[in-house]
C-alpha cells in the first residue's frame, strides 16, 4: 500500500493500493476512514496540500467510476488509468506516461501436457530482465524499490490475456486460447518460443453479415473474419456449425460468443415483398439486437444489391391563365433520400385498388406510398373539376384546397399556394393561452411559440424551433402537447431524443402537465413493448433515436399524431438510419427542436428541414450548389447566405435570442474586458519568455507551446509545480480574480468561474476557501448527483461560488441563482463560452448579468496568448451567435503565428 501526499497538519490521508485485479483506494482523518464525497471543515480544508488530489478522486466518484467495494473503501479498474490525463494520474501518485517495453512469449513443457504454462517476457530500455525483478500489478509493473512502470494499453491487455489461461488439460479451452494469443501476438508484434510458432492454431474472434438477393428474397448470413484464412474456410458449413475446422497444418477455432453469433443469424428469416424495401432504407431493424456487427459496412454491401427505394411527395401547382383564372397541376414527385426528382407522375400513378406500402415499379425499383395518397387523388380530382365548373382568381375560396392544407400532410405547393397557405394561420384566431390543466406560465415569446405550433398544424406544416439555449423550448411544446390533449389530437404522440433528455422530459411533463404525464410510456430496454397495438394507445411515446431505427417495423405502423425530435442534429445526415426512419414515420404534424442546427455544414440544415417540411428547401443537390459551395469557397458573405435561407423557411422556422427579441423579458447582460486586463508576473513572465524561446528553438512543439503558454497565463504552477504556492499577488490575474470575487461578495451574490484545467480548479477552490471561507462546488460533468449540487448551490441563499469545466457547459445544467461569470481560462471555440454563460442567462434570471474575462496583457511587450485568442474569438463571436452559419474552433496555427511574431 502506498501513502500519498498529506495535509501539513497531518490529519487527511489518501491510501491508495494497487492490485493485480484493479486500485483500492480510501481516505482517511486521523486514521478515521472517510466517505466520498469528503466532508471536511472549512479550517481543515486551509491546511489540505492536496486539494486538487482530492477534487480528482470526487470527480470520479461523481462520475461513477469509483465502487464502494467496503464501507469508505473504493475500487476502480485498470483500465480507468488509460483514461486519465497524464496529470491526473501524477495526481493519484501513477507514473504520467507509458513505458514502452519488449514482450516476448515463451513456455513451459508442451501443448497438452499438464505442466504446460505460458511465459511472458518483458524489459524495459535500461532493465533487461523486467519481467523477473518486477512485479506485474494489472496495469502497472513495480519494482523492488516500490516504483511503477505504467505498461501501454495493448501490452496490458495482452498480459491480462496471457496470465487468465484455461487449466492445461481443458483441451476444449486450450486450444482456441492459444489461437487467439498467438492472434494477438502477431497484431502487436510480440516474438513467440519457437514451440509456440510451431502450433499453428487459428483464431476467430469477429464475424460480419453477408447479404445475397435471389430473385425475389434476400437471405442474411454470417460471414467470420480472419486475415489469414480464405474464404472457402471461413464459410465451411463445419466451422459455422461447430466452430471448429482443420486447415492445412492449422487448427481453426471460432470464439464461443461469435460462434453464437452466427447461428442468431442464421436464423434470420428471408426476405421477401414489401420487406424488402424496408430492409433497403433500414436493414438494422431486421437484425438482432444481441449481434454485433459493422453497420457502416453492411449498409454497402445492402446498397451493392442495386434495389432503389424512392419516395414519391404528392404536388398542388397553380398557374394562373390569360384571363386571370387558376388552372392546377396535380401529381406526384417522385424523389430520392436527397430531394432530388426522379420522375413526376400523375394521380393514377397509385391505383386505387392497391392495399400496399411500396409500389413496384421493376425489379430493381420500388416507390414508397404516401399513407395520404389516396385522399390527396380524391381531393385533387375535386380541385380540378371544382375550376372546370366555378373558375376562380381567388385561390382561398377552393374549398378543397382548404381540405388538401388542413388534412393532407407533406404536399408540396409551388409559390402561389404556399402565400395562401402562409396568410390562412393570420386569418384564425388562436387563444394565448395554454388550457387550464397546463400548470406553467408562459413568457410572452413562449406564447408566441406556443401559438406558432397551433397555427403550423392548422396550415398542415411542419416546424423547426431552434430558440436559444435557456429559453424553454421544453415547456413551449408541452404546452402545445397540452392543446392536443384537450382537442383529442393528442394520442398518439412520439418524442425521439437523447437517451439522458428522457427523465428531464418526463419530470418537466410531470410538473407543469400531469394530465399527458399519466399516459406517457418510456419505449426503451429489453422489455419494451413489440406490439403495435399497445404503443399506439398511449398518449406519448418517448424513444431514442438509437431505439426508432431498431424499432422501425414496430414504430412505423403507427398512424402518429405528432412526431417530436428534440436535439435534432442527430438526423443532421441525410442518409443515417435515424435520419431516413424520422421521415419515414406516418404523422399528421412534425416538430424539431435544436438550438444548433447547423454544427459544421450546411447540409444539416437541409436534413432537419427535409424532416418538418420536405421539399421546401430543394434538393439538396440544389441546396449545395446554391449555398454550401460558395459558403466554403467564401463567394458569398454569410449574411447574405442567412437572409436568404431564413427567407425561404421564415414560415417553419423560429429562432428567439436573448440577445434579439427578448431584450426585455430578461435581465441585461453586461460583459466586462477592459476593466480585466492585467500583466504577467514575474515569475510568469521569465516561464513565458522560456517557452516562446523554446518554440523558436523547435524544442517543443508549437501546438505544445501555445497549450503551455496558455496554461502559464492562468496561474505559472501549472507548468512549473514548485509555483504552486505562489501568493495571490504575485499572479496577478488570479489576483485581480479574487478581488472581482469580494465585489460580488459584497453584493451578497453568486457567481460561477470557468476553467477547464483541474490543478487552476484546485487553486481557485483553496484560495476562496481561504480569502472567504466558504467551500466552493467544482462542477466537471453532467451526472445526477452533480445535479444534487446544483440544485443545492441554487437553494442557499446568499454570496456563494462555483467553480466549473466549459465541458460542463452544454450539459443542460440550470444556474440561475448565479449573475456573475468568470471566465478565467478561455475555451477554443466562441459557441462553447456562449453555453457557458448560458448556464446562467436564461429563463429564470432574475438580476442583470455581469460577464467577466480576466485577460492578461504583454504591457507594451507584445500581445500575449491570451489577448490573441480574446481578438480571435471576438471576432468570431457574431458567426458563433449564427445558428445557419456554422461556426468553427480557433485556428491553433493562426493563433501561433501572432503569437511567435
Amino acid at each position: 500500500m502506498r501513502l500519498l501526499k498529506f495535509t501539513k497538519a497531518d490529519s487527511v490521508k489518501v491510501h491508495i493500493d494497487t492490485l493485480p485485479h484493479g486500485v483500492h483506494i480510501n481516505v482517511t482523518k486521523n486514521q478515521t476512514l472517510l466517505s466520498l464525497p469528503i466532508k471536511l471543515t472549512i479550517k481543515e480544508l486551509k491546511q489540505l496540500d492536496n486539494l486538487d488530489q482530492l477534487q480528482l478522486l470526487e470527480d470520479l466518484w461523481y462520475d461513477g467510476k469509483l465502487e464502494e467495494f467496503e464501507e469508505d473503501t473504493y475500487t476502480f479498474s485498470h483500465d480507468l488509468i488509460y483514461e486519465l490525463e497524464s496529470n491526473e494520474r501524477a495526481l493519484l501518485g501513477f507514473p504520467k506516461e507509458e513505458t514502452p517495453l519488449s514482450i516476448s512469449l515463451d513456455n513451459d513443457s508442451f501443448v497438452g501436457s499438464p505442466k504446460f504454462k505460458l511465459k511472458p517476457k518483458y524489459k524495459a530500455e535500461d532493465i533487461p530482465n523486467l519481467h523477473q525483478v518486477g512485479t506485474r500489478l494489472g496495469a502497472f509493473i513495480q519494482l523492488p524499490n516500490k516504483k511503477l512502470i505504467l505498461l501501454n494499453k495493448e501490452h496490458y491487455h495482452f498480459l491480462e490475456l496471457v496470465d487468465h489461461a484455461p487449466a492445461s488439460n481443458d483441451k476444449d479451452q486450450l486450444f482456441p486460447y492459444i489461437a487467439k494469443v498467438k492472434k494477438e501476438a502477431k497484431v502487436l508484434g510480440i516474438p513467440l518460443s519457437e514451440h509456440l510458432e510451431r502450433e499453428n492454431y487459428e483464431f476467430i474472434e469477429s464475424i460480419d453479415l453477408d447479404v445475397h438477393r435471389e430473385h425475389e428474397t434476400i437471405t442474411i448470413s454470417p460471414q467470420y473474419q480472419h486475415g489469414d484464412l480464405p474464404e472457402e474456410v471461413l464459410n465451411d458449413e463445419a466451422l459455422l456449425s461447430t466452430g471448429y475446422q482443420k486447415h492445412q497444418n492449422s487448427r481453426v477455432f471460432v470464439d464461443q460468443q461469435v460462434k453464437e453469433e452466427a447461428q442468431e443469424i442464421q436464423n434470420i428469416e428471408p426476405i421477401k415483398g414489401e420487406d424488402i424495401p424496408r430492409f433497403v432504407q433500414n436493414p438494422e431493424a431486421f437484425i438482432p439486437e444481441e449481434i454485433s456487427f459493422s453497420k457502416e459496412a453492411f449498409g454497402e454491401r445492402v446498397k451493392n444489391l442495386g434495389i432503389r427505394v424512392y419516395n414519391a411527395q404528392p404536388y398542388v401547382h397553380a398557374a394562373e391563365s390569360d384571363n386571370g383564372w387558376f388552372n392546377f397541376d396535380t401529381g406526384f414527385h417522385v424523389k430520392d433520400d436527397e430531394g432530388n426528382v426522379i420522375s413526376t407522375e400523375g394521380n393514377e400513378f397509385f391505383s386505387r385498388d392497391e392495399e400496399t406500402s411500396f409500389k413496384q415499379l421493376d425489379e430493381d425499383t420500388f416507390v414508397s406510398v404516401p399513407e395520404n395518397a389516396e385522399s390527396f387523388k380524391h381531393l385533387a380530382d375535386k380541385i380540378k373539376q371544382e375550376a372546370r365548373e366555378k373558375p376562380s382568381s381567388n385561390l382561398s375560396q377552393s374549398q378543397y384546397i382548404l381540405e388538401i392544407f388542413e388534412n393532407i400532410q407533406g404536399v408540396e405547393f409551388n409559390q402561389p399556394l404556399q402565400e395562401v397557405r402562409e396568410s390562412l394561420h393570420d386569418k384564425q384566431v388562436f387563444d394565448k393561452q395554454p388550457p387550464q390543466k397546463f400548470l406553467a406560465t408562459l413568457h410572452p415569446f413562449q406564447e408566441d411559440g406556443y401559438v406558432w405550433m397551433k397555427s403550423l398544424r392548422f396550415a398542415g406544416y411542419g416546424g423547426l424551433l431552434a430558440d436559444d439555449m435557456g429559453l424553454g423550448k421544453t415547456v413551449q411544446v408541452i404546452a402545445y402537447l397540452s392543446y392536443l390533449k384537450e382537442q383529442e389530437q393528442l394520442t398518439p404522440t412520439l418524442l425521439v431524443l437523447p437517451k439522458t433528455l428522457i427523465e428531464n422530459w418526463y419530470n418537466e411533463m410531470k410538473k407543469f402537465a400531469p394530465d399527458i404525464a399519466k399516459g406517457c410510456y418510456v419505449h426503451l430496454g429489453s422489455q419494451r413493448l413489440k406490439s403495435t397495438e399497445q404503443i399506439r394507445n398511449y398518449d406519448i411515446v418517448l424513444t431514442t433515436y438509437q431505439t426508432l431505427v431498431r424499432d422501425q417495423l414496430v414504430l412505423g405502423q403507427v398512424d402518429w399524431q405528432m412526431v417530436i425530435g428534440d436535439e435534432a442534429q442527430a438526423i443532421k445526415n441525410p442518409t443515417t438510419g435515424a435520419s431516413i426512419v424520422m421521415k419515414a414515420l406516418k404523422n399528421k404534424g412534425r416538430i424539431a427542436l435544436t438550438g444548433t442546427p447547423v454544427e459544421n455544414n450546411l447540409t444539416e440544415l437541409w436534413s432537419i428541414v427535409d424532416f418538418v417540411q420536405p421539399g421546401l428547401l430543394g434538393s439538396l443537390n440544389e441546396f449545395k450548389k446554391t449555398y454550401e459551395k460558395p459558403l466554403q469557397k467564401e463567394e458569398d458573405d454569410y449574411d447574405k447566405i442567412q437572409e436568404d435561407i431564413e427567407e425561404k423557411i421564415h414560415f417553419i422556422y423560429k429562432r428567439r435570442t436573448k440577445a434579439g427579441e427578448l431584450r426585455d423579458q430578461l435581465p441585461v447582460k453586461y460583459e466586462h474586458k477592459g476593466e480585466m486586463g492585467v500583466q504577467l508576473g514575474k515569475e510568469q513572465n521569465a516561464l513565458y519568455r522560456t517557452v516562446i524561446e523554446q518554440v523558436q528553438n523547435k524544442d517543443i512543439a508549437p501546438i505544445d507551446g501555445i497549450r503551455q503558454l496558455k496554461m502559464l497565463c492562468s496561474h505559472p504552477g501549472l507548468i512549473d509545480p514548485s509555483l504552486r504556492d505562489l501568493k495571490a499577488k504575485k499572479v496577478p490575474k488570479l489576483d485581480h480574480t479574487l478581488k472581482k470575487v469580494e465585489e460580488i461578495r459584497q453584493k451578497n451574490e453568486k457567481v460561477l468561474i470557468f476553467t477547464e484545467y483541474r490543478e487552476m480548479q484546485a487553486i481557485l477552490k483553496l484560495a476562496i476557501i481561504n480569502e472567504f471561507s466558504i467551500i466552493p462546488m467544482i462542477i466537471n460533468g453532467s451526472t445526477d448527483s452533480r445535479q444534487a449540487l446544483v440544485d443545492q448551490f441554487n437553494k442557499m441563499p446568499g454570496f456563494d461560488v462555483m467553480i466549473l469545466s466549459p465541458k460542463a457547459a452544454g450539459t443542460g445544467l440550470t444556474i440561475t441563482s448565479a449573475n456573475h461569470v468568470i471566465h478565467y481560462t478561455r475555451w477554443w471555440n466562441p459557441a462553447v463560452e456562449n453555453q457557458a454563460t448560458d448556464r446562467v442567462y436564461r429563463i429564470g434570471q432574475e438580476k442583470d448579468v455581469h460577464v467577466y474575462y480576466p485577460i492578461v496583457t504583454g504591457a507594451g511587450q507584445g500581445r500575449t496568448v491570451e489577448e490573441i485568442v480574446d481578438k480571435l474569438l471576438t471576432d468570431k463571436k457574431a458567426l458563433a451567435e449564427n445558428v445557419i452559419v456554422p461556426s468553427k474552433d480557433l485556428d491553433m496555427e493562426e493563433v501561433l503565428g501572432q503569437v511567435i511574431h
